[in-house]
C-alpha cells in the first residue's frame, strides 16, 4: 500500500546531497516512488538554512504551491536563504506552517539534530510502497534517511477554536437569562465577540479544507500526468498510487460526516 510521506536524507557533502537528488530522480522515473516536491538543504554555521538551488529539481514534477518541504525548511533552522551558484540570493518569504503540511516537530528535531553545520539534506515529499528501494540507494552513498508519514487530518486547530466558541456562546446565553439588567450590555457585548470569533474561525476552517482538498487534486493531478508518460509496470504503479489516493480521500471524508 503506498503512502505519502517527508523523507528527510542527510549527507555529509553538498555532492552526495545531488547524488542523493538524483536517486530520487531515477526511483521516481522507475515508478518505485512518486516525487511531489522536492529540495535540497544545508545547515549554515550561525544556524540557518540554506536552499541549494538545482537546475535538476526543474525536470521533478513539482506541486505549485507545495508546503511540506517549505514548512521542514523553516523548522530545521529559522530563516531561509536561496544559494544560486554559490552566492546568495534573496530570501524566501514567509515559511509554510507545518501544522498545514501535516508534520511535526519531532519529525524536525530529528533530522535537525542530523543535520548539523556542514552537511546537507534532500527534503522531499513522496509516495512510496516499500522503504528498501530508496534506503539501500541511499545508504550506499553514505546518506541516512529519516522519513514520517504525512497524515491529511481532517480535524484542524480551527475546528476546536470553533466548537470553543460556541459553547462559550450557549453558555453566556443561559448565563444571560438569569441575569439582572445591569448585566446584559455586558454579557450582550461578551456574545457579539465571540460570534465574530466564530464566523472568523468557520471561515478559516473552510479555507483550511478547501486547502487540503486542492492539494489532494495537485497530487492527483501530477499522478495522472506521470501515470499518461509510463508504460507497463510503471504505468500500473503509478495509476494503483491514484486509486489509493481517492480511496483515502473517500474514506477520510465518510468518518468526518459521520463524526459531524
Amino acid at each position: 500500500m503506498a503512502m505519502e510521506k517527508m523523507i528527510a536524507v542527510v549527507f555529509d557533502s553538498e555532492t552526495k546531497a545531488m547524488d542523493g537528488l538524483q536517486i530520487i530522480r531515477e526511483l521516481d522515473a522507475d515508478g518505485e516512488i512518486s516525487v511531489f516536491e522536492a529540495q535540497v538543504v544545508a545547515k549554515k554555521p550561525e544556524g540557518g538554512v540554506r536552499v541549494i538551488r538545482n537546475d535538476d529539481l526543474l525536470s521533478l514534477p513539482m506541486l505549485a504551491g507545495g508546503t511540506a518541504v517549505g514548512a521542514i525548511a523553516g523548522l530545521l533552522g529559522g530563516p531561509v536563504g536561496v544559494i544560486a551558484c554559490g552566492t546568495a540570493g534573496a530570501v524566501i518569504g514567509a515559511i509554510a506552517d507545518a501544522d498545514k503540511a501535516m508534520l511535526t516537530d519531532e519529525f524536525a528535531a530529528e533530522v535537525s539534530r542530523a543535520i548539523s553545520a556542514g552537511k546537507v539534506a534532500v527534503v522531499a515529499d513522496i509516495m512510496e510502497e516499500a522503504e528498501a528501494p530508496l534506503d539501500r540507494r541511499m545508504e550506499s552513498i553514505g546518506g541516512v534517511v529519516f522519513r514520517r508519514m504525512r497524515v491529511f487530518v481532517e480535524t484542524a486547530e480551527d475546528d476546536f477554536d470553533a466548537e470553543a466558541h460556541q459553547a462559550e456562546m450557549e453558555k453566556l446565553k443561559a448565563e444571560r437569562a438569569r441575569a439582572r439588567a445591569d448585566r446584559l450590555k455586558k454579557i450582550d457585548a461578551r456574545i457579539d465577540h465571540l460570534r465574530a470569533r466564530l464566523e472568523n474561525a468557520l471561515e478559516r476552517q473552510g479555507a483550511t479544507m478547501r486547502l487540503r482538498e486542492q492539494q489532494r487534486e495537485a497530487r492527483i493531478e501530477a499522478l495522472k500526468a506521470k501515470a499518461r508518460d509510463a508504460e507497463g509496470e510503471v504505468r500500473h504503479r503509478r495509476e494503483a498510487r491514484i486509486a489509493e489516493f481517492r480511496r483515502d480521500y473517500a474514506e477520510t471524508k465518510a468518518a468526518r460526516k459521520r463524526s459531524a
